[in-house]
């Protein structure tokens, strides 16, 4: 099996990344550095992978990523900053560094299923629109799905 750090260095081509810090196409096309603009910003984050990974795997903005492809599809270097963005993010995780929202999002999909909690008059509130009921959790047997999904290593991490 091929190591993420390797898989990370066969895409970080230093080359493509010189030429990429004049360009600025990733950054003018993603839809979270728009909302974000102080916060997260495409091209800065593959600075920091090839320049300063150690601090990055510690960074929340490492986690922002909405995983558009935009900066992938529309990069005239052929860089591959969406796959890059998540190995990095995987590289985070398998050394235990994830930040406090992710972790707390990734804890509520496995206590019901859904990336937010869902009020227990929620399906009234539906109902007064036309809308069929969903339930405040998904089925146990869909829970115990997702939690195959995760893994047992990630629900560790988790749970840390």
């Amino acid at each position: 099996m091929v190591d993420t750090r390797d898989l990370l260095a066969r895409l970080l081509d230093e080359k493509k990344l010189s030429y990429c810090q004049d360009c600025g196409s990733c950054t003018g096309s993603c839809p979270m550095a728009k909302a974000l603009p102080g916060r997260y910003n495409p091209r800065r984050l593959l600075q920091r992978v090839s320049n300063d990974l150690p601090e990055l795997l510690r960074s929340e903005e490492l986690w922002l990523c909405a995983w558009c492809y935009r900066c992938t599809e529309r990069c005239p270097q052929g860089i591959q900053p969406t796959e890059i963005f998540l190995l990095t993010r995987n590289l985070a995780s398998s050394e235990g560094m994830i930040p406090r929202n992710p972790k707390t999002i990734m804890r509520q999909i496995m206590k019901s299923g859904r990336s937010v909690n869902v009020p227990e008059d929620f399906d009234e509130w539906r109902e007064g629109y036309g809308l069929p009921p969903i339930g405040a959790t998904i089925s146990p047997k869909a829970i115990e799905e997702q939690r195959k999904i995760f893994g047992e290593e990630l629900l560790r991490r988790l749970e840390a």
